[in-house]
């Protein structure tokens, strides 16, 4: 089987994969972070009215040198009452209506004022300072995209139209298992040749990340093909994907591939990445399962780079919105042995006088979890290619993935 690039790997993924069709309406106070369904369109103009862009003095005839003040106007306060004549001027405040025949706003603090006459210290544009009706948006416009994460501005928006409620996708459905003979859970004592299982409690970790995802701890799958065949079922049924740490290598015991393979539908991969070459999807009926692998650091860049991705467009995101964002910086060191597949190295970036700089961790063994902690950037170094000290390069900032 030759080794697949990961750019086609990605593209090949994402483009079997569709959004989930189940949606709901959800309260705009708990909807932070889901996904939006339908796009949102104005319900009104914005501004609704012409309005004060400024606390100041709304004034009619900018010719003139001096305007009588007549009338106070509060945000709120209707202006309905007042039809500005040349040489007139009203106290207004910023977001009043402005009243018939203004044709400018002029700040406070550029005002000298005596005896309800005022004057103005600075030249007076027309229309200044003056925001118009419908200038924003007009009623219909689409505010909101469908298909995207709903931030705290969106949110912002939303209130401002007067809703309450939005139509989003449904929480996507994950079930997360490890397998393997050698795991042992938390709290019991390691027997022989065991090692606790890490990676499960790591991937539920990471999903915990999105309110658009709502997970469930599947446990560990033995080396015990009807197990795993019934356990695999049963999560099938309460599940929109499920995702299996271990088992992506080809190897004698490997019954998560026979039992995937007898119930539902699998691909292979071998990825031209490091680490994190095997790799395996596919389905059990309408249910979408990925196989990491079980080497911790491989389990979470693939999951980062393909898995995570996968989970955003299943969920309603757009694809072109899911790729990992890549940022520039400046090595800060250097490597010697050039890779035949593409490198994600552990590392970390930092701000020096004004400039992004790279930095890498010095071990990189796929089997070495801790420095996955102490890292806020995957520095991704080309198949065939070596870095040298100051070369810009390209990485993946883990803090905005």
């Amino acid at each position: 089987m030759s080794l697949i690039p990961y750019a086609q790997a990605f593209d090949k993924l994402i483009q079997q994969l569709n959004a989930q069709n189940k949606t709901e309406l959800v309260a705009i106070e708990e909807v932070q972070g889901r996904v939006l369904a339908a796009s949102i369109e104005a319900q009104f103009d914005s501004p609704i009215f012409d309005n004060s862009a400024m606390d100041g003095y709304a004034i009619c005839g900018i010719e003139q040198e001096s305007w009588t003040l007549i009338d106070y106007v509060a945000a709120g306060d209707s202006t309905q009452h007042i039809h500005l004549k040349s040489g007139q001027a009203v106290r207004i405040f910023t977001g009043s209506a402005v009243p018939l025949g203004t044709d400018a706003v002029i700040p406070q603090e550029n005002i000298s004022i005596q005896n309800h006459i005022i004057m103005s210290l600075e030249p007076i544009k027309e229309k200044q300072h003056i925001r118009f009706k419908a200038e924003e948006f007009t009623e219909n416009d689409i505010l909101v995209g469908k298909n995207q994460i709903i931030t705290a501005t969106h949110i912002g928006v939303f209130a401002s139209q007067g809703l309450t409620e939005v139509l989003c996708y449904a929480p996507l459905k994950v079930t997360v298992f490890s397998s393997g003979n050698e795991l042992q859970s938390l709290g019991k004592e390691l027997l022989e040749n065991q090692i606790y299982d890490s990676n499960r409690l790591m991937l539920l970790s990471l999903l915990k990340n999105y309110s658009f995802i709502q997970y469930f701890d599947g446990g560990v799958l033995p080396d015990d093909e009807l197990i795993i065949e019934e356990q695999l079922s049963r999560a099938e049924k309460q599940s929109d994907v499920i995702l299996i740490s271990g088992g992506a290598s080809v190897g004698d015991k490997d019954y998560t591939k026979q039992v995937l393979e007898k119930i539902g539908e699998v691909q292979h991969w071998k990825l031209a990445i490091k680490p994190g070459k095997p790799f395996a999807w596919g389905k059990i009926n309408n249910t979408k399962v990925f196989v990491l692998p079980g080497n911790p650091v491989a389990c979470w860049v693939t999951y980062l780079i393909l898995v995570l991705p996968a989970l955003k467009v299943l969920s309603g995101i757009q694809p072109n919105l899911v790729l990992p964002k890549k940022i520039q910086a400046k090595a800060q060191f250097n490597t010697h042995k050039a890779q035949s597949r593409l490198q994600f190295l552990r590392g970390n970036i930092a701000i020096v006088e004004g400039q992004v700089q790279a930095f890498i961790h010095a071990l990189q063994s796929s089997a070495m979890l801790a420095n996955c902690a102490n890292s806020n950037a995957l520095v991704m170094i080309p198949e065939n290619e070596t870095v040298q000290h100051g070369q810009m390069i390209e990485l993946i900032y883990l803090d905005e993935i």
